[in-house]
């Protein structure tokens, strides 16, 4: 009897002292992942990539590029599947099974399919923190904040618009990015025009003095299927639309398959645009 009470207090501390890697590693367990980012203090890299659905040569290769950087985690700026079922994230799972680093949705249009069925199977998929579709997290000293952009179907609104107010009024962070699906502004070229942020105008424009207010330094977008860099009063816009989606611009025009990387550097961050290739196609710098 008392070797075998002994036997299982040994059982059970082991237990204890094994780190629950399948659990930790797992691109789904979104609020694990924001603990796993507590102890990171910069220098770090992050990845971005956005838009892959209906492109998986392109996304496979895309991400053993990003790991080959050795990011500290990734943000997938939406569009991961082209319709919500679990199918289709049967599959996108599968094809992101060599990210061993932590992983951050933003929900895209086609994620959900605008449907509330959609949102539903999306909020299956992940484990996010109070089981919202947009959430914040803190990386050192840098507040990162991932939007909805189709909860209300290219608007911020309601209380989401009053969770973004509140958690940007209430953080003094130097470093405030924000990141989702739909861009506030596309390029005058672009086949996104009047179907993105723009699509409300006044609406779009709220927002944005709302960055401008609370020192928001970037903000990252996909949904059109290219690279485009911007600045509108001193805030940087960065689509990053290349996962692997149909491309909808020139190659001159940033329609060529990327993902970004990202530095942070303490006292500013400089970006890279990376192709399939490898190379290096547009670099930036925000200060």
């Amino acid at each position: 009897m008392i070797i075998r009470k002994l036997f299982g207090s040994i059982i059970l501390i082991a237990l204890l002292f094994i780190p629950f890697f399948s659990d930790a590693e797992s691109i789904r367990n979104v609020t694990q992942n924001i603990e796993r980012l507590k102890m990171i203090s910069p220098p770090y890299d992050f990845a971005l990539i956005g838009d892959s659905r209906d492109g998986e040569n392109v996304y496979r290769q895309l991400i053993q590029r990003i790991l080959e950087h050795k990011p500290a985690f990734i943000i997938h700026l939406g569009d991961m599947i082209s319709k919500p079922n679990e199918k289709e994230w049967e599959k996108f799972f599968k094809l992101s099974e060599p990210i061993n680093i932590p992983f951050f949705p933003v929900v895209g249009n086609h994620d959900i399919d605008q449907m509330k069925l959609g949102e539903k199977i999306y909020l299956n998929q992940f484990f996010l923190p109070k089981g919202k579709t947009y959430y914040s997290f803190m990386v050192g000293d840098v507040l990162f904040i991932t939007l909805d952009s189709e909860k209300e179907q290219c608007r911020i609104a309601n209380e989401q618009l009053l969770w973004l107010e509140n958690t940007l009024i209430h953080n003094k962070e130097n470093y405030k990015l924000i990141f989702l699906h739909r861009p506030l502004f596309v390029a005058i070229d672009s086949l996104k025009r009047g179907k993105a942020m723009d699509r409300f105008p006044s609406e779009r424009d709220q927002i944005h003095q709302l960055f401008i207010k609370t020192g928001v330094k970037a903000v990252f977008s996909g949904d059109d299927h290219r690279y485009t860099y911007q600045k509108v009063d001193g805030i940087h816009y960065i689509i990053t639309g290349g996962g692997g989606a149909p491309l909808y611009a020139t190659k001159e025009r940033g329609g060529y398959f990327h993902f970004v990387l990202v530095s942070y550097k303490g006292n500013r961050i400089e970006g890279k645009v990376i192709d399939l290739k490898g190379e290096i196609r547009e670099t930036f710098i925000v200060e």
